[in-house]
């Protein structure tokens, strides 16, 4: 396998200092073409036809930095990827009164795309060309024979082995919208009602292990360990080994209705009160196949657990043994799930099978979105109003982001990790099943909604000048989050009854040391996450004689979330809101933009040609001065530790101060206080188990999520 690299092209250890020695250039074309087009006609004089045609096309030919190469980091294989996304929209507007105004629109997007490679990249991956015999557990989900993906953790710049999980690609997304809007003046009265009805279909290729995924990254844990990822690769010792038994295709639909009615009050000839209502009634996304399987705790059967091969030596050989039967396994399957134990798929649930819901939950029910705004001019006399409003909005989980994850379990497909063995052992762990991590979807009816709210004033100062000065808000609820409900305690891997008893210096996998044996993490979608937006918003605008106009608007806020996307894991062995909470990374505390514009005045000159030439220019400017994103502070070890004694927590550097630092005292190379960075003296091996059964989240170290503001 490691003959795919090529050879060192890069010898002098004085630049390099060891950490590379193979340097590259990548060529890629990413042309795009755009192309636009509109037609209107008028049926009658109060009737109207608009069709609008849109084109995109985006086609990026590569080895590197192109959007299906993933984590390739070297010309592995050269792909083409192509998307060309259509929409089509006809709208009818029909003055029906002279108070009476109805629009309808009608529209259609399509977006193919896709990925391809030329035969000789396609050979040059194969299994039989580099000489990779070790095989696979289901070799028929790979056709194409094409080489596992691998990653060399611990190392520099390591150069990796990747293949995307849904070569060749394909993706077909089909969205329709039908919306009809009627707008009656009565009176002081603007009433306005309007639905929309909203269809999306996405069938596709899923992304999977289907080539089969090695990591070569040492682990103190692992009892063949030789301290460096590429030696490992060399012996073909992994750490870890994963495969999905199939591939799957995808089959994704998602309804909407939605219907509004408002009312635009002119309540007096100084304010202006808006009030509407929202409906919707939002259909949980499924699968046409109803190929969607989910972990149901509810469903769990805890005297029907699993156990695991586990450990043993036989004549001073390290093999597996049966807990019940004292059967004997190769050493290969140690971890794996001991056959005739308990029911392997005991919790999951299969869409739209014994009850459960399609969607994987029971449904939304009806919801209500209030708006409410007003708009008053304080004395009367045009200069000073204050405006304020407030409105409720909902949205569903992506299609992409959240329910990929429910399309490739078991017992529909099955992607187990073998840990701690050798490359020749892999086909002999062929019809063995090893735990595996799934995922489970929160059934309540909670959907993630946001409340934006605003109170502003505005103020002619004269001179042609008008300022605004407002609070800006924005709470969201119910947002998604992703929760480990099967994570191994804090501190499990130095406790004594956890050891290996074929080598007691080292820990059992972690697959013995979970609550619920038989799975990996159990990552459970719920909306449990909040975030807040705060904001004090000022523009002045001016218009100066001579065509010449100035502004500027600054931003003061602060964003807080506990996860960026629907997708990031929050801690469950620390109190969430302590290890999670913090700045989002869209937190930007000053934002000061300043624009002009300058009509340039045109000279007098006779001719014809060059005055239009000349005439009706522009200058202008945007200049803008915007804080920097919060910063992540992470830490490296030379030597792996195992500091918390567990895979389902990481550890953080102690914060013992405030990193930030003043204007004047930053450098080029100097930013902030470094000095106020520790690590802890002792990691948690230091912390006797029975001295500390449950150790403090403090003994982790404290560095807040995002903290540190970057340039």
């Amino acid at each position: 396998m490691l003959k795919l690299f090529p050879d060192p092209n890069f010898t002098d250890r004085g630049i390099s200092g060891g950490r590379y020695n193979y340097v590259f250039q990548s060529e890629n074309q990413t042309p795009i073409r755009m192309e636009n087009a509109r037609i209107d006609y008028n049926i009658r004089q109060n009737h109207s036809l608009a069709l609008t045609i849109a084109s995109f096309v985006d086609q990026q030919t590569g080895a590197v930095g192109i959007l299906t190469a993933g984590s390739t980091n070297w010309p592995q294989m050269k792909k083409t990827y192509r998307l060309h996304g259509q929409g089509y929209i006809l709208r009818y507007t029909g003055v029906l009164s002279p108070s009476l105004i109805n629009e309808t629109s009608l529209g259609w997007t399509r977006r193919p795309e896709g990925n391809s490679a030329d035969d000789a990249e396609i050979t040059r991956n194969q299994r039989s060309t580099v000489g990779f015999v070790a095989g696979q557990i289901n070799p028929a989900s790979n056709p194409l024979g094409l080489i596992p993906n691998a990653t060399f953790g611990g190392v520099t710049n390591a150069a990796n082995l990747f293949m995307e999980g849904r070569f060749p690609f394909y993706q077909k997304l089909h969205a329709f919208n039908l919306t009809n809007n009627l707008t009656k003046v009565q009176g002081s009265h603007t009433l306005k009602a309007g639905i929309m009805i909203e269809r999306n279909y996405q069938g596709s290729l899923n992304d999977g292990a289907y080539t089969g995924t090695l990591n070569f990254q040492p682990a103190a844990t692992n009892p063949i360990d030789t301290g460096y990822a590429y030696s490992n690769a060399a012996l073909g010792v992994f750490n870890t080994y994963s495969e999905a038994s199939n591939r799957v295709i995808l089959s994704f639909r998602q309804h909407a209705v939605e219907w509004f009615l408002q009312d635009t009050w002119r309540a007096t000839r100084r304010l202006t009160l808006e009030y509407g209502m929202r409906f919707h009634h939002l259909v949980p996304i499924f699968m046409r196949s109803d190929r969607l399987t989910t972990f149901a705790p509810e469903l769990y059967n805890a005297s029907q657990g699993v156990q695991l091969i586990r450990p043993a030596r036989v004549n001073n050989a390290r093999v597996g043994q049966h807990p019940v039967t004292g059967q004997i396994y190769p050493v290969t399957l140690i971890g794996a799930i001991a056959p005739g134990v308990g029911n392997p798929t005991n919790g999951m649930a299969v869409a739209a099978q014994n009850g459960y819901p399609r969607g994987l939950i029971d449904g939304y029910g009806m919801k209500f979105g209030p708006r409410i705004g007003f708009a008053l001019d304080v004395f009367g006399t045009g200069k000073t109003a204050i405006r304020g409003g407030f409105g409720q909005f909902y949205g569903r989980p992506n299609m992409s982001e959240n329910l990929l994850r429910f399309a490739s379990q078991p017992p529909l497909i099955s992607t187990p990790t073998v840990y701690f063995g050798t490359l020749s052992g892999i086909r002999s762990s062929a019809g063995a099943i090893f735990p595996q991590a799934v995922n489970a979807f929160d059934r309540s009816n909670r959907i993630p909604r946001v409340m934006n709210f605003s109170l502003s004033v505005q103020q002619n100062i004269g001179w042609n000048t008008v300022v605004d000065i407002g609070y800006v808000g924005s709470l969201g609820r119910n947002q998604f989050w992703v929760r480990d409900i099967n994570p191994i305690p804090i501190g499990a891997n130095f406790d004594p009854r956890n050891a290996d008893p074929t080598n007691p210096a080292t820990p059992l996998t972690s697959s013995f040391l979970r609550p619920i044996v038989g799975y990996n993490d159990i990552l459970l979608s719920e909306p449990g996450a909040s975030s807040n937006y705060h904001s004090m918003q000022l523009t002045a605008r001016r218009r100066f004689t001579k065509g010449f106009q100035f502004g500027g608007a600054w931003t003061w806020s602060k964003a807080l979330n506990y996860n960026n996307f629907d997708t990031n894991t929050v801690s469950v062995l620390l109190p969430v809101r302590y290890w999670n909470y913090g700045l989002s990374s869209s937190d930007r505390t000053h934002n000061v933009r300043i624009d002009w514009t300058w009509d340039i005045p045109t000279p007098s000159v006779k001719n014809a040609v060059a005055r239009y030439a000349i005439s009706d220019w522009q200058l202008s400017g945007i200049t803008s001065f915007v804080s920097g994103a919060p910063l992540g502070i992470g830490f490296t070890q030379v030597t792996p530790t195992d500091i918390t004694g567990t895979a389902s927590q990481g550890a953080r550097i102690d914060l013992t101060g405030n990193p930030n630092i003043s204007k004047s005292e930053r450098t080029f190379s100097r930013n902030f206080d470094p000095t106020v960075f520790r690590s802890r003296p002792r990691h948690l091996r230091q912390l006797r188990h029975h001295q500390h059964p449950r150790p403090r989240h403090q003994q982790l170290g404290h560095l807040p999520a995002e903290d540190l503001p970057g340039p």
